[in-house]
């Protein structure tokens, strides 16, 4: 044999090899292809559960979103009340400020001695109600008379 014999020999068995190789790569690449199929062949029956599931959501999100806004409309009122009651307290609280700072300017102009005097009668009042009180509670202490006992009728 010569040596283009030899070329051709190795030039088939290497032919071989890759036929083999890219047989087995294709192969592969048909799995692939199959396993793609499958699956593309299950999206939409699992589509279709996503597309359930979702539209069951919204159903119940529609659902509390109306009791929500219901119960708010309901609540509403209250709010208002509550609002109106913390300006009337507001209103009746500077009135009352309005009130004690007018007295308290008017007892700055009042006399010391008008102020003391006033004092010492209210003390006089207090002490005079003390003293009364305690002869009362000095009196209402004195022993009270002895009762006889009766003897316990006879159960018969």
């Amino acid at each position: 044999m010569d040596l283009v014999g030899i070329g051709v020999i190795l030039i088939g068995i290497a032919f071989i090899i890759l036929a083999i190789y890219f047989a087995k790569v294709l192969q592969q690449v048909g799995n692939i292809l199959q396993d793609v199929d499958k699956t593309v062949g299950e999206l939409p029956r699992q589509l279709d559960g996503i597309l359930d599931e979702t539209g069951t959501l919204l159903k119940n999100s529609n659902d509390s979103l109306v009791d929500l806004n219901t119960k708010i409309e309901n609540l509403t009122p209250l709010f208002q009340v509550v609002g109106d009651l913390g300006q009337s307290t507001h209103m009746l609280t500077s009135s009352l400020v309005d009130v004690t700072s007018s007295v308290q300017q008017k007892g700055m102009h009042t006399d010391v001695s008008d102020q003391n005097k006033k004092l010492g009668s209210l003390y006089g009042s207090a002490m005079l109600g003390y003293y009364i009180f305690k002869k009362r509670k000095e009196s209402g202490n004195t022993p009270a008379p002895q009762m006889k006992k009766l003897p316990a009728p006879d159960a018969k």
